[in-house]
C-alpha cells in the first residue's frame, strides 16, 4: 500500500517540528547548565583598564542539604588587555556569591553578588573600579615627661572599604612615647587626623592631615 503526497508530507512536517522541539530543548538544557559572568575592572582614579587582574567567583553552596558556613571557588579567570574578564562555571544551589579581584599595588575588592540575577540564564555583568595601594606611617614622640602624660590619636576621614586605616581613638599614656602606627589607605588621597595631649595640667587638640602618594609609604613625625 503506497502513501499519497499529502500523507508524505505530513510525516515530514511533524518528524521535523520533533526535531525542532528537541533542538531547542537541548540548547535550554545547555544554556541553563552554567552560571556566566563579565565585566571589566578599572583605575578608581581614572578609569584605565587594569590588565592581568585575578578575578575569583566564589560561592556557599550546599552541603548534605544544609548552606555551609565557607565559600568554595566557582571560577578564577584574569583580565585581558582592554581590562575585560568572563567566565562560567556549573550550575548548582547555592545560598550566596561573591566576586573577589586582586592585583599588585592595588588594594583588593570584594563585591556580593545578586544570586537572583543568574536565574535568567543570561551573563552577569559586574564591572569593577580597584584604587591604587599606599600606607601612612605616623611617628609620635614625647620626651620628658610625666607617667600621666597622655596622647590620643584617630584619623578622621578613614573611610575605606579594606583592612586599612580605620577611624577609632588610639591612645598612649608614658612619660616616654615613642610609637609608630603604620596602615594601608587609598592611594593619592588626603587622610585627615586628629592630635588630643595631656600634660600635666595642659590640655591641646588639633587637626592635621597627611596626603599619601599611591605606590608609596608617606611618613611623619609627630613630636610633642
Amino acid at each position: 500500500m503506497f502513501r499519497n503526497n499529502d500523507d508524505m508530507t505530513t510525516t515530514a512536517r511533524i518528524l521535523l517540528i520533533g526535531c525542532m522541539v528537541l533542538l531547542l530543548a537541548s540548547c535550554r538544557k545547555e544554556e541553563s547548565a552554567s552560571y556566566s559572568i563579565s565585566g571589566k575592572v578599572t583605575d578608581a582614579d581614572d578609569n584605565t583598564p587594569l590588565t592581568e587582574v585575578q578575578v575569583e567567583v566564589e560561592k556557599q553552596v550546599v552541603q548534605n542539604g544544609i548552606f555551609g558556613n565557607t565559600y568554595q571557588r566557582a571560577l578564577i579567570t584574569a583580565t585581558n588587555n582592554n581590562g575585560e574578564y568572563q567566565g562560567s562555571w556549573p550550575r548548582e544551589n547555592f545560598a550566596a556569591l561573591r566576586i573577589l579581584t586582586e592585583l599588585e599595588n592595588y588594594i583588593a575588592a570584594e563585591i556580593s553578588l545578586d544570586i537572583d540575577a543568574f536565574e535568567g540564564g543570561q551573563t552577569v555583568r559586574q564591572d569593577i573600579a580597584l584604587h591604587k595601594e599606599a600606607f601612612a606611617s605616623l611617628r609620635f614622640l614625647h620626651n620628658g615627661g610625666n607617667v600621666s602624660d597622655r596622647l590620643s590619636f584617630t584619623f578622621l576621614n578613614a573611610n575605606f572599604n579594606c583592612s586599612c586605616c580605620s577611624n577609632g581613638w588610639k591612645t598612649w599614656q608614658s612619660a616616654q612615647i615613642d610609637t609608630t602606627f603604620t596602615c594601608r589607605v587609598y592611594g593619592n588621597r588626603w587622610l585627615k587626623y586628629q592630635v588630643q595631649t595631656q600634660f600635666g595640667f595642659t590640655d591641646s587638640t588639633f587637626v592635621d592631615s597627611i596626603y599619601c602618594v599611591a605606590f608609596d609609604t608617606t611618613s611623619r613625625a609627630i613630636q610633642y
